[in-house]
C-alpha cells in the first residue's frame, strides 16, 4: 500500500485541479472563460508542479509548498495556486506518512499537524505567501509575512483567520471542507453524477455561505457580501433544476454571471481553492482507496 501511495497521490492531485478548470465556476478561471490575466493552461502547468513537489517524502510540508511556489513563481511568473497549496499541502504529507485514512481520523492529524509545527518549520510557508503575494494581501500590524514573523504556524494562521478562509481551515481542522464542502458534494453528485457540474455547486454553496476573503481583500467587504447575496440565486438555479437535460440554460445563466464578476476585476479565488481542496478529500478518503 505504502509503495503506491506517491503515486495515487500525484494522480489524484492532477484529477482534482483539472477537474476545478473543466467546471464553470462564476468568476473564477475555468475552461469557458478565461480571467484575471491567467488561462487554464497556466493552471494545467501549475498542477502538475504541485503533484511533483507535495508528493515528495523527503522534507517537510512547508518546505514542500516553498519549493511548490518558486517553481510556479518561475514557470507561471504568477501566483496561480497559493491557496491549493496551502490546503492539499497538510493532507498529503499526512497520507505519505499514515496512508489512506477515514475522514475523522484525517481531520483529526490535520489539526495536530498544525499545532505541533515549530517556528522553524512554520518560516518556509510565511516566505512561501510573500514571494506569492496573493492579491489583496496587504499589511498587518502584527505577524505581517513580508517580515517573516518570528511565531508559530497555529498561532500567526488563528491570528489570521477572521479575515483569511485558509487560515480559518488551518485552525479549525478545515472545518468548512468537512461541514461545507463535502456534504454540498454528496448532494450535487447524487443529483448530476457530472464531476464539472457537481463542483459548480460546490462551488456555489461555499460563494453563498462564506464571504470570500479574496474578494473581500481586494474590494472591500460591502461587494465581497453583495457577492454573496447574489450566489444564492445561481446555487438554488442549480440546486432546484430537475431536468439535467436543460443544462444548457443553467450554463447559459451561469456565464452572465461570470461575465458580471470578471467586468468587475471579481474573482472568488479562495472559494474555487475550497472546492479543490472539498474534491481532493473526497477522492484520497473513498473507502475503495484503502486497498492502495
Amino acid at each position: 500500500m505504502r509503495s503506491n501511495i506517491k503515486s495515487f497521490l500525484k494522480k489524484q492531485i492532477k484529477l482534482v485541479c483539472y477537474a476545478e478548470i473543466d467546471a464553470l465556476k462564476p468568476g473564477n478561471v475555468h475552461k469557458y472563460s478565461f480571467g484575471h490575466g491567467m488561462t487554464a493552461k497556466d493552471f494545467y502547468k501549475s498542477a502538475n508542479i504541485i503533484s511533483n513537489y507535495l508528493t515528495q517524502k523527503n522534507s517537510n510540508f512547508g518546505k514542500k509548498i516553498l519549493k511548490c511556489v518558486l517553481e510556479i513563481k518561475k514557470e507561471i511568473k504568477q501566483n496561480t495556486n497559493l491557496g491549493i497549496i496551502l490546503l492539499l499541502a497538510p493532507v498529503i504529507s499526512i497520507l505519505l506518512n499514515d496512508g489512506i485514512l477515514d475522514k475523522k481520523n484525517l481531520r483529526k492529524k490535520i489539526s495536530l499537524l498544525i499545532k505541533k509545527q515549530n517556528i522553524k518549520d512554520s518560516s518556509p510557508i510565511f516566505k512561501a505567501i510573500k514571494i506569492a503575494n496573493p492579491g489583496g494581501l496587504g499589511k498587518s500590524k502584527n505577524y505581517d509575512v513580508r517580515f517573516m514573523p518570528k511565531i508559530k504556524l497555529y498561532n500567526a494562521m488563528n491570528y489570521a483567520s477572521k479575515k483569511d478562509l485558509i487560515a480559518k481551515q488551518y485552525v479549525t481542522g478545515f472545518s468548512d471542507i468537512f461541514k461545507i464542502g463535502i456534504p454540498a458534494y454528496k448532494k450535487f453528485h447524487s443529483k448530476w453524477g457530472n464531476k464539472s457540474w457537481v463542483l459548480t455547486g460546490v462551488y456555489l454553496t461555499f460563494l453563498k455561505q462564506l464571504t470570500d476573503s479574496h474578494i473581500e481583500r481586494k474590494k472591500g467587504k460591502k461587494i465581497a457580501k453583495k457577492v454573496k447575496i447574489e450566489a444564492k440565486k445561481y446555487y438554488k438555479l442549480i440546486k432546484n433544476e430537475k431536468n439535467t437535460k436543460n443544462i444548457d440554460k443553467i450554463k447559459e445563466k451561469m456565464l452572465f454571471f461570470d461575465k458580471k464578476l470578471k467586468s468587475k476585476d471579481i474573482n472568488p479565488g479562495t472559494t474555487a481553492d475550497l472546492t479543490v481542496a472539498t474534491l481532493f478529500i473526497v477522492k484520497v478518503t473513498q473507502k475503495q482507496q484503502k486497498k492502495i
